[in-house]
């Protein structure tokens, strides 16, 4: 008797499961609809009025428009969900691994919000990222409302995620191995289920209020001469090289514009000044640009003019980024992959008009080498272009390009996109945060009792004062405390006898590798693994470089002693 009262128990509980799954899929799918519905709308009224003006107002607009909606979203969010600005995967990620409550109402709504008017504005970015923090966190809210329990409020998250992918690209299959790639990381059988439930059921509610076409309708393409083959492997190259270099370039511009200038709200004004002077050029990379994409794959454009969009759009996604703009990377990523691959497309059909050259067969290719590089989900990367195209003809050409794209650019940002947002943002990933040293900022591990020398001192005086010291390096000040560069022990030995009188900026070295304070160590240990050193002087800030410590091997050793490491806290929606 107890037995089956349990196993009815059981079997209720797996139904109101299953129901509140499909509730949370379903009410994606129109929140879905109605951003869409609010992007077209804000771009109606921002960007697209600025240049339906006449000269010289259309110019004027298109610069100050995204300059000023950029910098009011930017204070808006800084006052009421700062949580909510940039990274919006790596918050995903960051509210799966540590903390659902990152996903909070007031990040829902201020993205909900926010998104559109910044697309609409021209930020030549996507709804995507934006989306999938929204469906998750509402399936996250749902999940707590009914006070389900707390590993189920956790698996809503990349259920959320699928159901976002599924509802705002109409793309079913890949949000759910998406969500594996990006969210979860591993097919565990309980969340599968969840996944799938998710993302069918939104895709069913964009397909009965959108009538399900494709977003992207290309004809269909293919290949027939095995020389082509030479052609897309050149574009998955092409494609691995650009997207390393965007994800590397956005994190240096990141980190000096947020050195040189701290308000977030000067930093987004600035990004929107940029991005609008880059619309003179190309005014197809304002907004999310699928116009521009669906020409392209339907064989149009030229070598010259998709080149042109390529180079603006990597320009503009690339200062948007370190901006802190508001908006997605997929849609961008679609962009500028298929404007490389129809700019090579064009070209070879220019240089090899024998050959019978497809461009939007390369428009293709591009479109899902690019979103591989930079995104590092090689199948969901192959599957969205699938599923948004419906075209199987290019799936040979298409992994090839997805390969060589994810090898070529993981060689130049070992991160991907979202990856290096998380390492940006102080986020950490859950299988670092197993390290001990995962968290630990370098001024945690430094060595602050260096001793400093001064860049007018000799080499004798130096001598005498690191005279029974027992560092191998020591750190050059100029007059205002600032790192000036560092001198060798050995160098100053073997100088003393000969040049003792002379400065010691005669035998200095420029470091190899200098940390903030506020450096993680992990990334310092990796910079100084890549320039060959094992040891670097530490200063304030890149902003404010005077010295403050230097870091060792021993220090780094000392502090992993020090730190203890965490259990990983395993996980399945349904036992």
């Amino acid at each position: 008797m107890f037995e089956k009262a349990a196993a009815r128990l059981q079997f209720l509980a797996y139904r109101f499961l299953l129901v509140t799954l499909i509730g949370a899929g379903a009410l994606t799918g129109v929140v879905a609809v109605l951003f869409h519905r609010y992007v077209e709308l804000a771009r109606n009224q921002l960007i697209g009025r600025a240049l339906r003006q006449p000269e010289p107002w259309r110019v004027i607009l298109m610069i100050v428009t995204p300059a000023i909606m950029f910098a009011l979203l930017a204070a808006l969010i800084r006052r009421f969900a700062p949580r909510a600005v940039g990274a919006n995967l790596a918050r995903v990620r960051m509210a799966y691994n540590d903390n659902p409550r990152i996903l909070g109402p007031r990040t829902i709504i201020t993205t909900f919000a926010a998104t559109p008017l910044s697309l609409g504005a021209g930020a030549p970015l996507g709804p995507e990222g934006p989306i999938v923090v929204v469906a998750s966190g509402i399936s996250v809210t749902l999940a707590r409302l009914l006070r389900l329990p707390q590993k189920v409020v956790r698996g809503m998250i990349p259920i959320g995620t699928a159901a976002g992918i599924a509802a705002i690209f109409n793309t079913p299959i890949t949000g759910v191995v998406f969500a594996l790639e990006e969210i979860i990381g591993t097919s565990q059988r309980g969340i599968l289920g969840g996944v799938l439930v998710g993302s069918v059921a939104a895709a069913v509610v964009e397909r009965v209020l959108l009538g399900g076409r494709p977003m992207l309708v290309a004809p269909s393409s293919t290949w027939t001469d095995v020389r082509e083959m030479a052609g897309f492997a050149v574009l998955g190259i092409a494609a691995g090289a650009a997207s390393g270099l965007a994800i590397s370039l956005a994190h240096r511009l990141k980190r000096k514009w947020s050195a040189a200038m701290p308000s977030i709200v000067l930093r987004a004004a600035l990004a929107g000044l940029l991005i609008g002077a880059a619309g003179l050029l190309a005014p197809e990379i304002f907004g999310i640009g699928y116009d521009s994409v669906s020409l392209w794959l339907h064989g149009g454009g030229s070598a010259s003019g998709t080149g042109i969009a390529f180079a603006v759009k990597l320009l503009a996604f690339t200062v948007a980024i370190s901006g802190g703009v508001i908006g997605g990377t997929f849609a961008p990523s679609l962009f500028i992959g298929s404007a490389l691959g129809a700019a090579i497309g064009h070209g070879t059909q220019d240089l090899f008009p024998s050959m019978h050259i497809d461009p939007k067969a390369y428009a293709i290719v591009g479109m899902g080498s690019y979103f591989a590089g930079v995104m590092r989900s090689p199948i969901a990367a192959v599957l969205i272009v699938v599923e948004l195209t419906r075209d199987y003809e290019l799936i040979v050409p298409l992994m090839l390009g997805v390969s060589l794209a994810v090898a070529i650019s993981r060689r130049i940002s070992r991160l991907s996109i979202v990856e290096q947002q998380m390492v940006d943002e102080g986020w950490i990933e859950e299988h670092a945060a197993n390290d001990p040293l995962a968290r630990v900022r370098v001024r945690q591990a430094m060595t602050t009792n260096v001793v400093t020398i001064s860049r007018d001192t000799t080499i004798e005086e130096i001598a005498r004062l690191i005279a029974g010291t027992r560092f191998t390096f020591y750190p050059i000040a100029g007059d205002d405390g600032t790192l000036a560069g560092i001198a060798s022990r050995s160098a100053i030995d073997n100088a003393v006898a000969e040049h003792g009188g002379e400065s010691i900026m005669t035998i200095a070295e420029e470091p190899k590798v200098v940390a903030c304070a506020e450096d993680l160590i992990t990334e310092t240990v990796q910079q100084m693994h890549l320039r060959g050193v094992d040891r670097c002087p530490v200063v304030e800030s890149a902003r404010a470089p005077r010295i403050v410590g230097f870091l060792s091997p021993s220090d780094i050793l000392r502090m992993r002693m020090r730190s203890g490491t965490a259990e990983p806290d395993p996980f399945e929606l349904i036992e």
